[in-house]
C-alpha cells in the first residue's frame, strides 16, 4: 500500500469532494460506487477515508453523462457486454449522437410504444391465422381454438397497454 498515492500522478479526492465537484447526491454516488464501471478507491496507509483518483472519477463522469431519469452507467455497461432491455437498447441506438431532452425522450418513447403495439397486433393476427386454419368441431380442436384465441387476445391487450419503462 503506497504511503502517498498522489505522488503517482493523480490527486486524491473524498466522497464529499466527488459529490460537490460532480453535483451528485450521496445516495446517487453510493449507487454509482456499486457499479462495476465506477473507479475503485485507493488505499492510503494510515488513512481511514475512502479516496479516489480525481482523474479516474472525472473520466467516469465524462463517459457517463447525466441523463434525465436514467442511471449514468447503463449505456457503458451495455457496451461492456452486460444485458440491456430492448427498450433501452433501441433508445440508445436511436439517440446516439443526438441531444437528450425530456421532450425528445418522450417522443422517442411514444414511437417505441407504437412500434411495440404494432408488432404485438401483427403477432396476434399471425397466431390466429396460423393455428386456427383447419379447426374442426371436435372437443380437442375447440380447446385448441380457445387457447389460441386467448393467446391472441392477450397479445392485443398487451399492445394496448403502454410498456412499463425504468426511466
Amino acid at each position: 500500500m503506497p504511503e502517498n498515492p498522489e505522488s503517482e500522478g493523480s490527486r486524491l479526492i473524498t466522497l464529499k469532494q466527488i459529490e460537490l465537484d460532480h453535483g451528485v447526491s450521496r445516495s446517487a454516488l453510493h449507487t454509482y460506487r456499486r457499479s462495476s464501471t465506477f473507479p475503485q478507491p485507493v488505499a492510503v496507509e494510515g488513512s481511514t477515508k475512502t479516496l479516489y483518483r480525481a482523474d479516474e472519477v472525472d473520466a467516469w463522469f465524462r463517459a457517463n453523462p447525466k441523463q434525465q431519469g436514467k442511471k449514468r452507467d447503463q449505456f457503458v455497461s451495455h457496451q461492456q457486454g452486460e444485458p440491456m432491455d430492448a427498450r433501452q437498447d433501441l433508445y440508445a441506438f436511436a439517440m446516439q449522437g443526438k441531444e437528450h431532452s425530456p421532450e425528445i425522450s418522450e417522443r422517442a418513447s411514444e414511437k417505441i410504444d407504437a412500434y411495440r403495439a404494432k408488432v404485438l397486433r401483427l403477432a396476434a393476427e399471425a397466431v390466429e391465422q396460423e393455428f386456427l386454419d383447419g379447426i374442426t368441431d371436435s372437443d380437442q380442436d375447440q380447446t385448441w381454438n380457445a387457447a389460441v384465441r386467448a393467446i391472441a387476445t392477450a397479445l392485443r391487450q398487451s399492445a394496448d397497454e403502454p410498456e412499463a419503462s425504468d426511466g
